[in-house]
């Protein structure tokens, strides 16, 4: 592991190797941050417009995103407020002051028998303003007797009925009750354990009027002034016999507010909060200041750190497959960027997903998620599914953090990513990219539904999360066909379009190598095809492939007259020595690269014009030259390096089975009747040379490709050399 990360680390130059590590820190730091926005900022959990007042109209809906529930306080301190209002002022019956005012009255009676009325008052300390002492001595007896006998009778219903303290009253009505309660007690009180209206209540201040009216209504024969008379000896004698028991009262009322249960306030997801056009309450504002107070979580400081920790290894994964899976060292760089910034790029989107999906009443970002776009283009510009997969198992895993992720979103994403990938094509018809959007997009509804039905939900939400699932889709292929062919521009990437247009023999390189060079142009077409179906049979890029081999001679066009596919009887070589026959033919190699990179050949295919030879023996030459050697008289040593290929050997499958192919192609012409079996041992003993030469080390082809190359290579050199019948000239 540490030698393949140093390995592709020395393709990074200073630079970009800081670019890398800046992009990695990007990344992290993003898929840390988003998350806890979203679970800190109480406008992802529930968007208003602006601030409300209660009684005023909303100008919205608002709609609960989740299911969620509260203890009210506000409204529970007014539960308890009201079960302690509803508990009357209660009130005791004083037996002592009931006694008092009976004796009084008593004593009354008897000082009105025994002629000492007077001094009565001034004992007892009674302040008679009314004179009621002088007005009752002044009557006859008679009169003065049954006078008596009412003023003892109206005293004693009064005592029996209670007498309420004018202050205490006065108290009750300021606290706003209208009635109030009288203890239960064991004497004979009439209104003992009764609720009373205040009204109807006897105090000290309104005696006087109780008392007349009372007496005008049960004596309506008695004159006037004997009534009021009676009325004020009544009062001149009474006093308040029920008082207000402040300490029961509180104690009844701290019961009746301990016994209030919490409100519990329930609010469903997809209920609205606020309606338009209706009356704001304080209860929906404080429901609303409950959801954004909620949302407003402290993050510990541990889960912080494990989430870093988690997004580091996830990133560190990421970088270390695109490693692994990207064969050419010198594109790690390019992709690594791009993809990191893809994925900087969906997490952004996601964020401003996640952001306002509640405002819809939708809670789970799944189906939402641009999921799909990245490692569908991953795959499209490297040709590999793995890689796709690679960005994938990123996003999922940086995707589980935001807190509108689910249970099984992890697996919905990869499942639904994997599925696509399988059904992506790496072709370049139009037909192609329609099959893998309508099929991707039936695959990743399905999945979707079948989650939804995981998760209970109603058929509605399942409908609306499938359509969903099948515009990102269809979003994720449309975006693709725009930045592809932009990417590729730029960066000249190889991809399946560029191939497709490289493929096309009109092109003023190979218009040219035509008209100076045919026999090298056909050979190059023969050589293309040939590579391209064998790379097909090995899962190869055959594209890639079909390309290299049409240009791979291009530099012959300088010189075409030294190659015999292009000779005419004359051999240019008769003229000059075999050092400088073989530096002429190697140095097509090298003005092929050079007009390879003038008309912007991606490098890929630059590497198979440069390694189709790799660094093998001009062995006609390098015999010819040893030949002429050992009949020279000088007997001159010949330097094999003078006759070898100065490039370098095939470093992967296209380049090899180019290289294969230019050999089998060139070589297969000069054989005579041929058929299956000589071409299976022909081809087989070209194979093992230039196994034997090493120039298949680094190509990473099997024993089972080499079998497959060889097959394809005899199916094509059958076809291209089939015998005709001989027509008559007649």
């Amino acid at each position: 592991m540490n030698n393949l990360v140093s390995e592709c680390l020395k393709a990074f130059s200073k630079r970009q190797k800081m670019l890398l590590f800046v992009l990695m820190l990007l990344t992290v730091a993003l898929g840390l941050i988003y998350p806890l926005l979203l679970s800190s900022d109480p406008r992802s959990v529930l968007d208003i417009s602006r601030e409300y007042r209660p009684g005023e109209l909303s100008d919205e809906d608002v709609i609960a995103p989740a299911d969620f529930s509260y203890i009210d306080v506000a409204a529970t301190s007014d539960d308890v407020e009201l079960a302690a209002r509803s508990v009357l002022p209660h009130f005791a019956y004083s037996i002592a002051a009931s006694i008092e005012i009976r004796n009084r009255a008593e004593a009354f009676t008897a000082a009105v028998a025994d002629g000492t009325l007077s001094s009565f008052v001034e004992n007892e300390g009674l302040n008679d303003i009314e004179n009621v002492a002088g007005r009752l001595s002044s009557l006859e007896e008679s009169d003065r007797m049954m006078l008596t006998s009412l003023i003892s009778e109206g005293i004693r219903d009064l005592v029996n009925e209670g007498i309420y303290s004018s202050d205490d009253i006065s108290n009750v009505v300021a606290g706003g009750y209208r009635y109030i309660e009288v203890e239960e007690s064991d004497i004979p009180f009439s209104n003992a354990g009764k609720q009373i209206a205040v009204s109807d209540l006897a105090d000290q201040d309104d005696l006087y009027h109780k008392v007349l009216a009372k007496g005008s209504r049960l004596y309506p024969d008695l004159e006037a002034i004997y009534i009021d008379l009676v009325s004020d000896a009544v009062l001149l004698l009474s006093g308040p016999n029920v008082f207000y028991d402040s300490v029961l009262t509180t104690a009844l009322r701290e019961d009746a507010a301990a016994s209030v249960p919490p409100v519990l306030v329930e609010i469903h997801r997809g209920d609205y909060i606020l309606q338009r056009d209706t009356v704001v309450t304080d209860q929906q504002l404080r429901t609303i200041q409950r959801i954004y107070d909620s949302s407003l979580v402290t993050i510990p400081v541990l889960k912080v750190i494990g989430y870093l920790v988690y997004l580091v290894l996830f990133t560190c994964m990421l970088v270390y497959l695109l490693f692994f899976y990207i064969k050419y060292r010198y594109r790690l760089s390019l992709y690594t960027t791009i993809f990191l910034i893809g994925i900087d790029l969906s997490l952004t989107a996601a964020f401003f997903i996640s952001r306002y999906l509640p405002l819809y009443g939708i809670n789970y970002i799944d189906p939402f998620f641009p999921f799909i776009v990245m490692p569908a283009f991953a795959a499209s510009i490297t040709r590999k599914r793995r890689v796709g997969f690679a960005v994938a198992l990123t996003l999922a895993g940086f995707a589980v953090l935001y807190p509108s992720s689910r249970l099984f979103t992890f697996f919905y994403l990869i499942g639904s990513i994997e599925i696509c990938l399988m059904l992506t094509r790496f072709g370049n018809e139009r037909m192609d990219i329609i099959y893998q959007t309508v099929f991707s997009a039936i695959a990743v509804a399905f999945v979707t539904a079948l989650v939804s039905f995981i998760y209970d939900q109603s058929f509605q939400l399942i409908f609306t999360s499938s359509i969903v699932a099948v515009l990102n889709v269809v979003f994720t292929f449309i975006v693709i066909s725009i930045v592809l062919p932009i990417i590729e521009k730029i960066f000249n990437i190889p991809t399946a379009f560029r191939l497709h247009e490289l493929s096309f023999t009109d092109t003023p390189t190979l218009n040219r190598l035509m008209q100076v060079a045919p026999g090298t142009f056909n050979h190059s077409k023969n050589v293309s095809e040939m590579a391209y179906e064998a790379c097909k049979a090995i899962h190869a890029n055959a594209d890639l492939a079909r390309v290299g081999a049409l240009y791979h001679d291009i530099g012959k066009s300088e010189h075409p007259e030294y190659f015999i596919e292009n000779q005419n009887g004359k051999n240019a070589h008769d003229e000059i020595n075999k050092t400088l026959s073989a530096a002429i033919i190697k140095s097509h190699v090298k003005l092929g690269v050079e007009k390879a990179k003038e008309i912007g050949l991606p490098q890929e295919v630059i590497d198979i014009i440069s390694e189709h030879h790799g660094n093998d023996l001009i062995k006609y030459f390098y015999n010819e030259a040893v030949r002429e050697a050992k009949e020279s008289r000088s007997g001159g040593m010949v330097s094999e390096e003078d006759f070898r290929y100065n490039g370098r050997i095939p470093s992967t499958e296209e380049s090899a089975v180019v290289m294969l192919a230019d050999c089998t192609e060139a070589a297969t012409r000069t054989m005579k009747n041929p058929n299956h079996q000589k071409y299976d041992k022909f081809i087989s003993l070209i194979i093992i040379d230039k196994m034997n030469h090493k120039q298949l080390n680094n190509s990473e082809l099997t024993i089972n490709d080499l079998e497959k190359i060889k097959e394809s290579f005899i199916h094509y050199l059958l076809g291209r050399d089939h015998q005709r019948i001989e027509y008559d000239k007649e």
